[in-house]
């Protein structure tokens, strides 16, 4: 047990590194699942007892270990009175689990990409449609539980999963429950003083969650505005008490030098670029547009205060891919651009937010 609970601390510690910090929202979540059910029996084959299982669930995660789902499951048991002798029936299931997250209970709650989890509950058993083991009843023991009309007993059940997180609001599911029933439940005595049944599952499918509130990103800092140099005012001299005056000097007005940056934000982990930072970017093609000499340097950069080294190096190469393209999609030639990426290795800015940036500079 303690090595078992050793091997769980470790992989849940292992899943940190692949992790966001974020913070824990509560909510609703829906899961609907798909696969096998198996029937302890005592003939026959193993396959034999193997029959379709499916389950609905609706559940609240209250806290990031703990949360209550209700739970639909069933479809079809097996049982045999000897070799060749097999009957199927009919069953629902409905109970109520106590779910608990592994990671979150062993190394503290972060945004995982897998997270194993273990549940426990109780419910209500019917069974039902037992015409093929009535069309035995011959072969049954005398001592049998053969049922005909629909019957009622209660279950217990327990099991382990792990959701493999596809988005925010979406799961891959697995999960492998067993199911404690009634001696009843495939019409025989299980005898040896057993007072139970056994049905496990094999179940994959998908998990929804509803309601979770995403923090609303850090409004973009107002990049400054280059000022253009003031233009010097010409002051024309007083005329020389000649008897002709002399012609007005002609003055060269300098237009001044385009030093234009704006700060193209990013999401965490994203490099899309979002309709505010798009019109930055348009800015800047509406000024190289009305200076064809001028040209354009994009730099991408990733905070370090989330993910590896390399995983924000391919984040700000992508971020100035983006803008880079972007600007090619707009009419900017190639030729006037140029671009790079730092990773995290540098950060301009003091906040991680304003570091999930593409900085251009017009010159």
């Amino acid at each position: 047990m303690k090595k078992a609970v050793l091997v769980i601390v470790s992989l849940c510690l292992s899943l940190g590194a692949f992790a966001q910090t974020s913070e824990f929202t509560p909510g609703w979540y829906a899961g609907v699942k798909g696969g096998v059910g198996y029937t302890v029996g005592e003939y026959s084959s193993f396959s034999k007892f193997l029959s379709p299982s499916a389950a609905l669930n609706l559940g609240y995660q209250f806290s990031p270990v703990f949360g209550l789902r209700g739970d639909l499951s069933g479809i079809q048991g097996k049982g045999s009175v000897g070799e060749g002798k097999e009957y199927a029936f009919n069953y629902g299931q409905l109970g109520l689990d106590a779910t608990f997250d592994l990671c979150n209970l062993f190394a503290g709650y972060k945004a995982r990409a897998v997270n194993p989890y273990v549940f426990a509950g109780v419910g209500g058993n019917l069974r039902f449609n037992n015409d093929e083991a009535q069309d035995l009843k011959a072969s049954f023991a005398s001592d049998n539980y053969l049922w005909e009309d629909p019957s009622i007993s209660l279950a217990g059940r327990a099991g382990i999963g792990v959701d493999f997180r596809l988005s925010d609001c979406v799961a891959l599911t697995a999960e492998i429950a067993t199911n404690l029933l009634s001696d009843h439940f495939n019409s025989k005595n299980g005898g040896s003083g057993s007072v139970f049944d056994h049905q496990y599952q094999a179940l994959v499918g998908l998990k929804f969650s509803f309601g979770k509130k995403k923090a609303a990103p850090a409004p973009a800092p107002v990049a400054p505005v280059a000022q253009p140099e003031p233009v010097k005012q010409v002051v024309e001299p007083e005329p020389e008490p000649v008897v002709e005056p002399e012609p007005e000097p002609v003055v060269e007005v300098v237009k001044p030098a385009i030093n234009l940056t704006e700060n193209v934000f990013f999401v965490i982990n994203k490099w899309d670029i979002r309709p505010a930072e798009l019109a930055k970017i348009e800015e800047i093609v509406k000024v190289l547009n009305e200076n064809p000499e001028t040209k354009v340097t994009i730099t991408g950069y990733a905070d370090k205060a989330t993910g590896t080294a390399s995983r924000n190096m391919f984040l700000s190469q992508k971020r100035a891919e983006v803008v880079t393209a972007k600007l090619v999609e707009l009419g900017i030639a190639k030729d006037r651009i140029s671009s790079s990426y730092k990773g995290s290795e540098e950060n301009p800015y003091p906040t991680p937010e304003e570091n999930r940036v593409a900085i251009c500079v017009v010159k």
